[in-house]
């Protein structure tokens, strides 16, 4: 990990247990080696950095490319191995970028909404996801976050801001069927929501169904 992502990683999660008792269940789902993509729900501008500086090890981002011309901040989430991604469509381009930081061993964390929910209410995920794991079949931890959007309240409700991760897992291969590409992306995207949609019922009955036991690790 680089030093400059270290810091700013140490820092974010700092900072967030501080304010709002941040608290990390199912940190040990996450591989320590080899490329993985780490998809989330969103519910706040807080979610990047919060779902980042609990991933134990180096990853990147798929940003909104409206951020990216923003002064200083545009400069910093580069650094910070950021990937910008126009919402309204996932061109060619842009899935060889994510493919390739993928295939350099790396994590990514991504966002299957697309944009943030209002509401906090899961949404339909956008086909972008499926396109994505259906070029580079690499393996997936879902992440649930919550409390990041009402950071106001959260700082006097110690613990409620959280971020869940489930078992990786990987897409089985009948789901990249050539033949028809579009309903392979549809079903690889909601695959990826439906995995998010089972933590947020609580990690316990999620885990139990897969073998894997999770736990509030809390620390750093």
């Amino acid at each position: 990990m680089r030093l400059w992502y270290h810091f700013c990683r140490l820092a974010a999660f700092g900072l967030a247990r501080l304010l709002w008792g941040l608290r990390v269940v199912g940190r040990e789902n996450i591989p320590t080696t080899g490329p993985v993509l780490v998809t989330s729900n969103h519910i706040s501008y807080l979610d990047p950095p919060i779902v980042a500086c609990v991933i134990p090890r180096e990853g990147g981002f798929a940003a909104k490319k409206e951020l990216f011309t923003v002064p200083i901040l545009g400069r910093w989430i580069r650094s910070l191995n950021s990937i910008p991604v126009d919402r309204a469509r996932l061109s060619l381009g842009t899935l060889r970028a994510l493919g390739e930081h993928l295939e350099s061993g790396k994590a990514l964390v991504f966002f299957p909404e697309g944009t943030r929910s209002r509401d906090g209410r899961l949404r339909e995920p956008r086909i972008g996801v499926g396109m994505l794991l259906t070029m580079y079949p690499v393996s997936v931890v879902p992440a649930y976050v919550e409390g990041t959007d009402t950071p106001l309240r959260s700082l006097f409700r110690r613990g409620r801001m959280r971020v869940t991760f489930g078992p990786p897992y990987a897409l089985p291969e009948e789901n990249r069927d050539p033949r028809n590409r579009r309903e392979s992306y549809r079903r690889n995207a909601d695959e990826v929501m439906d995995r998010i949609r089972g933590l947020k019922d609580g990690p316990e009955t999620f885990d139990r169904e897969t073998g894997v036991s999770a736990r509030d690790d809390g620390g750093e």
